[in-house]
């Protein structure tokens, strides 16, 4: 294979481009070549580190796997092109995550039991998990022209809107899971809500109506960001089943409605849609909600990892890559400027030699700083869509080969 590339036009080029990476990230914005270089490289690192040869995703924090590491396994090598790991981690999912629930929902988390054995320690459901392998599954079969893919996405699509949304008075809601209730109220995770998702399903489930779930979403999300002090999408928000009220936690010792760890997904959720829907109007209010991001990225040039609803940093010493590739459109399409230097400053210069950000036990990191890096890509060369189906639109932009139409 070297001797074959070192014959080609190629080879030059590539060489080249490995060999000024690093001075490329000082000097200025990254070309779309040079992206998808890093994107490239770090998948087959994430594989190598991550991924067993039997499909399961290794979280090295605990030696677990989750729903959620699988579904995100399936979606960055859909995003790839890559089948082979896309079919294994997702066959790893059903034997391990799905057939200990007893339905076609996935078990959120698998690992050694206490008495030394392996398997699911807990069966509930993480409904974020769920919808994006039946995403991931509608992508594939658009890609690969595979009926099993549609078939299964439609049995799960099934159970996540019989057991996993409910019918509130501010609308159909999307549930985390299938545990939230505690007597008329749900905790709801705004950072679970994905409209570009609920825009496929739409086009392929007839028995549901998955664009109530589009603008719930965008409701709840607006209506929590308008009563914290920050400007951020909080953690963890509840809903009442008397009203349509949202409510957040505001006991300075409860953290549910830090904007934190679980909320820097939405930015990047929230993202997508926008470049799938340049008409999306919410989608692009959210983006540019001012916020105290922006402001604290001048002054500090990082990011916390968790913020109370009225502006305290909580847990200043911790630090997460995972912030900056989950926020990165949000900061994006309010200030490209500041956007680029974070790219420069915390994104790309973490990346090590061999493909990997931050430590090999951070695999969530792993995960939002490769996305994020993916949006920017995009972001290098934004489609224009003016029609075509949702899937169609998605499965183009989840794409390093920018020629492709759908």
């Amino acid at each position: 294979m070297l001797r074959w590339l070192t014959r080609t036009r190629w080879f030059p080029l590539l060489l080249t481009l490995l060999l000024c990476l690093p001075n490329a990230f000082a000097a200025g914005s990254l070309s779309d070549l040079e992206v998808r270089a890093l994107l490239k490289g770090s998948w087959q690192q994430y594989k190598d580190t991550f991924v067993q040869a039997d499909g399961r995703v290794i979280d090295y924090n605990g030696n677990i796997s989750t729903s959620e590491g699988q579904a995100y396994a399936m979606l960055r090598a859909f995003w790839l092109r890559d089948k082979t790991t896309f079919d294994k981690t997702y066959q790893w999912a059903k034997d391990n995550l799905q057939i200990p629930r007893g339905d076609h929902l996935f078990s959120w988390k698998w690992g050694q039991k206490a008495d030394q054995t392996w398997g699911a320690l807990d069966t509930t459901s993480a409904t974020d998990a769920d919808q994006d392998i039946a995403l991931a599954l509608l992508l594939a079969h658009k890609e690969w022209n595979d009926p099993a893919y549609e078939q299964d996405a439609q049995l799960i699509l099934d159970e996540i809107w019989d057991r996993l949304t409910i019918n509130a008075p501010l609308g159909r809601v999307l549930l985390p899971g299938d545990w939230p209730k505690k007597g008329r109220t749900y905790q709801i995770n705004p950072s679970y809500f994905a409209p570009y998702a609920y825009r496929v399903f739409a086009e392929v489930d007839d028995d549901h109506d998955w664009t109530l779930l589009i603008d719930s979403s965008y409701e709840i999300m607006t209506r929590s960001v308008a009563q914290t002090d920050t400007g951020l999408i909080p953690d963890w928000v509840e809903i009442s089943m008397d009203n349509d009220n949202i409510r957040l936690y505001q006991d300075p010792a409860d953290e549910r409605s830090d904007f934190g760890y679980e909320a820097i997904r939405a930015y990047w959720r929230v993202g997508l849609d926008a470049l799938m829907n340049p008409l999306e109007k919410r989608a692009t209010l959210l983006l540019k909600q001012k916020n105290m991001l922006p402001r604290y990225w001048k002054i500090r040039k990082d990011m916390p990892v968790s913020i109370t609803w009225d502006g305290i940093v909580r847990h200043p010493q911790l630090q997460s890559g995972a912030i900056y590739g989950a926020v990165f459109p949000s900061m994006y399409i309010q200030d490209q400027r500041l956007a680029e230097e974070m790219l420069q400053k915390r994104i790309v210069p973490n990346l090590k030699p061999g493909g990997e950000w931050n430590t090999k036990n951070d695999y969530y990191a792993q995960n939002w700083l490769w996305c994020g890096l993916g949006l920017y890509n995009v972001y290098l060369e934004p489609p224009r869509f003016s029609r075509g189906s949702a899937i169609g639109r998605l499965t183009r932009l989840l794409s390093l080969s920018p020629t492709e139409v759908y």
